[in-house]
Parts: structure tokens; sequence; C-alpha cells
């Protein structure tokens, strides 16, 4: 584990998802008459996990499933510290962190497997 890239990738994590949120609140806000829209909240954050997954296990190169359960656990730890600095009263979803943990793996093993495009 290389906590500098793992500290690094996590802080691109949140910001890539607070971007996206920031972007899907604009559009459900001005442009979005149909409710069922904010469905897409839900689809965030395991997108911006599997997406940032996929760099960091890039950039490491090596064991990618370890590497996206490094990067949920951080996720996790985050999200557990909120809730208790926040006291806020909702449970964990199980399912969910599961989804998010799935496609932080898969995200892991695929940023390990795509091959850089070096120039000879």
């Amino acid at each position: 584990m290389r906590l500098g890239k793992l500290l690094k990738y996590s802080v691109f994590l949140f910001i890539f998802s607070l971007v996206a949120f920031f972007i899907l609140t604009v559009y459900i806000y001005y442009f979005s008459t149909n409710p069922a829209g904010e469905i897409a909240y839900s689809f965030v954050v395991p997108i911006s996990i599997f997406l940032t997954s996929i760099l960091y296990s890039r950039s490491i190169n090596e064991k990618g499933l370890l590497r996206g359960i490094e990067l949920w656990i951080i996720y996790f730890a985050v999200i557990l510290l909120m809730k208790v600095l926040f006291k806020y009263p909702a449970e964990i979803k199980v399912l969910y962190n599961s989804i998010v943990l799935i496609s932080s793996i898969l995200g892991g093993i695929i940023g390990v497997n795509i091959k850089s495009k070096k120039t000879v």
C-alpha cells in the first residue's frame, strides 16, 4: 500500500463525487421536471468509486483487487466518521455498500489490466 497515492486518490474520489452531485443537482433543479430523475443520485458514488479505482490501480499497477478494497475502506471510514460526527441516525445500507465495494473491486481489476500506451 502506498499511502500517499491512496490519500491522493481518496481526495480525488470525494472531489469527483461532490462535482457530480453538484452537476446533477443543478440539472434537476433547473432543467428536469421529472421527479424520477432523482434516482440518479444513487448511482453517483458507485460510478465515482469505479472510475477512481481504475485510476488508482492503474497508477500502482499491481493487485487490483486489493487496491479496490483499499479505496472502499477509505470511503467507508469517511462515511462512518461523518455519521458519528454529525450524529446522523440512519443505518448503514449493507446492500448499497456491497454494490459500492463490488464496483470498487471491478475498477481496481480493470485498472490493473488496462495497458498504458507507451511511445517506443
